[in-house]
């Protein structure tokens, strides 16, 4: 019995420090939701939408997590963050850099007909990704070539970390 109590005290003081910890060092997180692109022209179901989350990890990065809502299953989605650009300055006049920033977010996901996830970490602090960073985030449509200059072959597009 006494072996018991002893045990369960362990147990209960480890998970009051980890709560202590958990307190005094909280991790800032932030999801912000897209909805399906109305430029968009394809043949891709338009119940599709997506969840950006950044999530702080220290003071020099932060993951960043796409839940992608309404796939079609086994088809590839390209999903990333393209840095904002003067127009002037891109070779087809776009308001983006047309190669994405894989510091930030470039990643595949595979569609099973419902929702998928995937992840990476940045390598920007969250207080840049949600309040200097200028970007665009985009979700490709997996049944076109991918373009990075033809908006109607974008599912998602918006703002990154921005409410939409």
């Amino acid at each position: 019995m006494v072996a018991m109590l002893a045990s369960a005290f362990a147990f209960t003081a480890c998970d009051k420090d980890d709560d202590d910890k958990d307190k005094e060092d909280p991790k800032m997180s932030k999801t912000y939701a897209y909805t399906f692109s109305g430029s968009y022209e394809g043949d891709h179901p338009s119940n599709l939408s997506a969840d950006l989350k950044i999530t702080e990890i220290d003071d020099n990065s932060a993951k960043v997590e796409v839940t992608l809502r309404n796939t079609i299953s086994g088809e590839m989605y390209m999903i990333h963050a393209h840095d904002a650009a003067d127009p002037a300055t891109t070779p087809n006049n776009t308001p983006y850099n047309e190669t994405p920033n894989a510091q930030v977010l470039v990643q595949m996901a595979t569609g099973n007909g419902g929702d998928v996830t995937v992840s990476q970490t940045a390598n920007m602090s969250y207080a840049e990704l949600t309040s200097s960073y200028e970007a665009f985030f985009v979700v490709h449509d997996p049944l076109q070539d991918i373009s990075t200059t033809d908006l109607t072959t974008y599912l998602v597009v918006g703002g990154f970390a921005r409410e939409q």
